[in-house]
């Protein structure tokens, strides 16, 4: 195995970010490609150091579903549009993001113990 130098947490999160919004978008634009979805949301999970990735996809994930669906709602004509309803999916979102700020606080007190060096 070959040693690689500690990745940075703020990369690891952003390249979870990068994940989480394939993945998001992925679901709701192409629902067949679920192949993306699981390399997203896998790969970054892996992401080192730990909750940093999971982090990142989760707040990609939940704000690019969010962006979408507000995107959608906006355009939406309320005389000729049968959008279904969004509440559903406007709380997995919320709760996406809920669970990436979770995740960013107890990776930085995970940090913060950690020792120097």
């Amino acid at each position: 195995m070959r040693d690689h130098p500690p990745r940075d947490a703020w990369t690891a999160f952003g390249l979870g970010v990068l994940g989480g919004v394939i993945g998001g978008l992925s679901v709701l634009s192409f629902a067949g490609i679920f192949i993306v979805v699981l390399i997203a949301m896998f790969g970054g999970i892996a992401l080192r150091p730990r909750p940093f990735g999971a982090a990142g996809v989760c707040a990609g994930w939940g704000v690019a579903w969010l962006s979408l669906l507000a995107s959608a709602q906006a355009r939406c004509d309320p005389t000729s549009c049968t959008l279904f309803d969004l509440t559903p999916w406007v709380a997995i979102g919320v709760g996406l993001v809920v669970a990436a700020t979770a995740l960013i606080l107890a990776g930085i007190r995970r940090e913060r113990r950690r020792p120097a060096g």
